[in-house]
């Protein structure tokens, strides 16, 4: 049986467990009365866990060690640290576990929706913090705070939904039509930018898919019957990641296929080659023909280059890079497309912004097979596919009605209306029914 004793201006509850006597202080009476209420209630239901008097930073500490070091990725890894150093700690690090309740994370989360983010370096003055900030910090907690009851430091997860925000729908993104793509690839003159470009529409790869990409993963297919059959391989990405989070990652340390030496000294991030996220994302894309040209034309600027430049050239294997054969980062690649985009006149879109297009293009040329072009574009679920590109699903259906209407109901057998019913047939149908007169007075009463 729990107990309360008073402590100077405390109230502290006083009970056993497992033959441990336990303390927990509160500052109101009131307060002290309904733990132990919940104690009792516990006890009987055999759930009762002795409340920790550990911190929430101390916590988040040891979740990262032990859960986030073993399950996320290099990049969720830097996300969710990034979270707890800016906003998780500073606002609540010191708040004892003890002490909390879906009340106060709840007022936390709407604290959070007024407060402005933490300025990060190369970027403009802050607003506010973002949705997307907010549900990435709630989405964080609820993971942690349900480790936090699977190890018995509380009793059960507090955090809610109620005042985060919804989970954001994909990003509705500018892009062009393919019209305008034709004349963009027509115009463009830097050859790293312009198979870049080629890749991104053709093949549906992401940025660090197309920066990440080799020539031993490359096919060109029949030389001598215009490159049929060419295809490559996705296997890798280019990613920048802090040192910090590779020192902390070690144990995944066979996800780096290699590490590129850095061109600064003291630099706080690294440059690698690593596996890619999902086992979706591993595939085989054909290469079109006209594509395939391009690639072999910029290997044979490459191999000119190796020949100029003799050991001065540092030969990754990489289909996108610098004139000496370093990476070309899709940060810079990014870059030249916006600086290309501004000097041609183009309406403005971002460079992830053609992989929509691409996207669109075979989900239309394909009559909407979902199957075939997540295979090409590597989501990793087709309901990806569906949610983002529900607007060509229902063209293609609305096209399916259309075609539906001309083949089967503009027959002789569909050319007259359905015949109209006379209030005489009415009466007479319903009198060779004797319920029917009693159903109608119900219905007419129900009004």
């Amino acid at each position: 049986m729990a107990s309360i004793v008073r402590r100077g201006k405390c109230f502290a509850v006083v009970y056993y467990i497992n033959g441990k006597q336990k303390w927990e202080s509160f500052k109101k009476e009131s307060d002290a009365h309904a733990r132990i209420q919940e104690i009792e209630e516990n006890k009987a239901s055999a759930s009762f866990i002795p409340l920790t008097p550990v911190t929430i930073q101390e916590f988040m500490a040891e979740y990262v060690e032990s859960y986030g070091s073993v399950k996320w990725s290099h990049s969720t890894y830097s996300c969710n640290t990034s979270l707890i150093r800016n906003y998780i700690n500073p606002l609540i690090g010191q708040w004892k576990m003890k002490d909390i309740t879906t009340k106060k994370m709840d007022s936390f989360f709407s604290k959070l929706k007024t407060l402005p983010a933490v300025h990060q370096k190369a970027t403009s003055e802050p607003n506010l913090i973002s949705d997307r900030s907010i549900y990435d910090i709630n989405l964080l907690l609820s993971n942690a705070f349900k480790k936090a009851a699977d190890w018995e430091y509380i009793g059960k997860n507090p955090i809610t939904r109620n005042t985060c925000p919804n989970r954001l729908s994909a990003v509705n993104r500018d892009f062009w039509t393919p019209d305008v793509a034709k004349d963009a690839l027509a115009a463009c003159r830097d050859m790293n930018l312009l198979v870049c470009m080629h890749l991104a529409i053709a093949c549906s790869m992401r940025i660090g898919e197309i920066t990440g990409l080799r020539w031993q993963y490359i096919s060109f297919g029949d030389l001598d019957n215009r490159h049929e059959t060419a295809a490559l391989l996705i296997d890798s990405q280019l990613q920048r990641i802090s040192k910090t989070t590779y020192s902390a990652l070690l144990r995944k340390k066979d996800q780096i296929k290699l590490v590129f030496p850095s061109s600064k000294e003291n630099a706080n991030t690294m440059l690698v080659l690593k596996t890619l996220k999902t086992k979706g994302s591993h595939r085989v894309v054909w290469i079109p023909p006209t594509v395939a040209a391009y690639l072999k034309k910029i290997k044979e600027r490459q191999e000119e280059l190796l020949e100029i430049l003799g050991d001065a050239y540092q030969d990754y294997d990489l289909v996108i890079a610098q004139d000496n054969g370093r990476p070309l980062e899709g940060s810079r690649i990014s870059e030249m497309f916006a600086q290309f985009i501004l000097d041609q006149g183009f309406p403005k879109v971002d460079f992830h912004s053609l992989r929509h297009l691409s996207t669109t293009v075979k989900l239309l040329i394909s009559n909407g097979d979902v199957k075939l072009v997540q295979g090409e574009t590597g989501h990793s679920q087709s309901r990806m596919v569906t949610d983002t590109y529900a607007h060509i699903l229902d063209q293609n259906r609305r096209t399916m009605a259309q075609k539906f209407e001309e083949s089967f109901y503009q027959s002789e057998h569909f050319v007259h209306a359905p015949p109209e019913v006379s209030a005489d047939q009415l009466i007479a149908m319903f009198l060779k029914n004797p319920t029917s007169t009693d159903m109608v007075k119900n219905i007419l009463g129900k009004r």
